[in-house]
């Protein structure tokens, strides 16, 4: 059963990410993009999309067992979120919205399955019962309906007057472009990074393992943004290739001469920064830092082609092109980067054959990466840099990021 909420506790939300106005305006957007579309209502299931459209999160999205949100977005009307009862409060405490609709014993396995219904019955009374009905569907993909396909079978089976269209590219073609608040949050996190990898450089020690420094660097982000998901910490004396967190035993020693990968991903508001790094474990050798330079040069060689206009395959043919030029090899991997937002990865991807154009306003990671060839299935030597840029009318601008000919960690740490 649905209740709805009578009054708001406070006018305004106590711990919105964003002014009023920022989420006003992306509504605003999406409801021109609705109605050029022909869309009459959209449904949002996507964690990511309902914070986006209305600041609402929480920390039990992974739970499973209930759906913490979903909001409802007419086209000419002001948007709906259907929550918990027992969130009534964070739903007050995050967004601007008026219509907050209540789950009643939300827990009961039975009111769960019937929440589809409930949704429904939220779409008829707009009066879109047989209208169009956005769903989080599309081409680019990104996006996560976190229901058992059963529920979604019973909702779209409560709306059987209705026709359900893929709406999935009309959003992203809105979340695409950044307004300046997000690209603040996305520099904030990103310079959580660069001074965590400053601290770690003062901090290192002989004796440190991957575990070590991983702990250290989620720590120390910690500290300085709202969240950070375990960070990508991969050190070159695994005996496979791992790119992955940090393996939590305390077998794998940092040793002169070792390569240590270091992805972290902090986010502000939501918003994931980035700014992968790569750190020889004590001096560098000629070969190493000539490779490493390769990697840097073939980066800006990418990012000077950066702007409107451009697709993100012909970026990686760029990079691919820059290999070429330089060593005499081609680009190692099938893409260069992506975009950045609320998801770590968002489209368009910087990718090989990709025909997605690069529109002003976007931020992007761009990243450039080869591996040498190791023996067995040793993981060879692995050079990589990644970038934010945000695409300015003409060009782009470059986030602030960890200076690159700062390469090694002890670097008068020798065998």
């Amino acid at each position: 059963m649905l209740t709805r909420l009578e009054s708001r506790a406070w006018e305004t939300p106590l711990y919105a990410d964003f002014p009023r106005a920022e989420f006003a305006g992306r509504v605003q957007k999406m409801q021109a993009l609705m109605a050029e579309s022909g869309i009459d209502v959209l449904v949002l299931w996507d964690e990511k999309n309902i914070r986006y459209f209305t600041g609402y999160h929480n920390n039990l999205s992974q739970a499973g067992s209930f759906q913490t949100a979903t909001v409802v977005i007419p086209v000419e009307r002001d948007p709906i979120i259907i929550v918990p009862d027992f969130f009534c409060g964070v739903a007050e405490g995050y967004t601007y919205i008026e219509d907050i609709r209540l789950i009643v014993e939300p827990h009961v396995t039975a009111n769960v399955r019937n929440i589809p219904a409930m949704v429904a019955d939220v779409v008829k009374e707009l009066g879109q019962g047989q209208g169009r009905v956005g769903m989080e569907a599309g081409s680019l993909g990104g996006m996560m309906i976190p229901r058992p396909l059963n529920d979604i079978d019973r909702f779209r089976a409560e709306l059987d007057g209705a026709q359900f269209v893929e709406a999935g590219d009309v959003i992203w073609k809105l979340r695409a472009i950044k307004s300046s608040a997000e690209v603040e949050a996305l520099k904030q996190a990103t310079r959580a990074s660069i001074d965590t990898y400053a601290e770690l450089a003062g901090a290192f020690r002989p004796g440190m393992t991957e575990k070590d420094v991983g702990l250290f660097i989620r720590q120390r982000l910690l500290e300085k943004v709202h969240d950070c998901e375990p960070p990508l910490v991969t050190a070159s004396s695994r005996r496979i290739p791992m790119y992955d967190v940090p393996a939590w035993d305390d077998g794998i020693p940092l040793n002169p001469g070792d390569r240590i990968i270091f992805e972290p991903l902090p986010s502000h508001k939501g918003y994931y920064g980035s700014c992968c790094r790569i750190f020889n474990i004590g001096p560098l050798s000629d070969e190493v830092q000539e490779r490493a330079e390769l990697v840097d040069r073939v980066q800006e060689r990418a990012i000077a082609a950066v702007k409107p206009g451009i697709t993100t395959g012909r970026l990686w043919d760029v990079m691919n092109e820059g290999f070429q030029e330089w060593s005499n090899e081609p680009y190692v991997f099938d893409q260069g980067g992506h975009s950045v937002g609320l998801r770590i990865h968002e489209p368009p991807m910087i990718a090989k054959g990709e025909d997605l154009l690069v529109e002003e306003g976007m931020v992007l990671a761009v990243e450039t990466w080869t591996i040498g060839k190791g023996e067995g299935r040793d993981m060879g030597p692995v050079f990589g840099v990644e970038d934010y840029v945000v695409v300015t009318s003409d060009g782009a601008d470059v986030f602030p990021g960890f200076p690159k000919e700062q390469r090694s960690l002890g670097s008068d740490w020798r065998r």
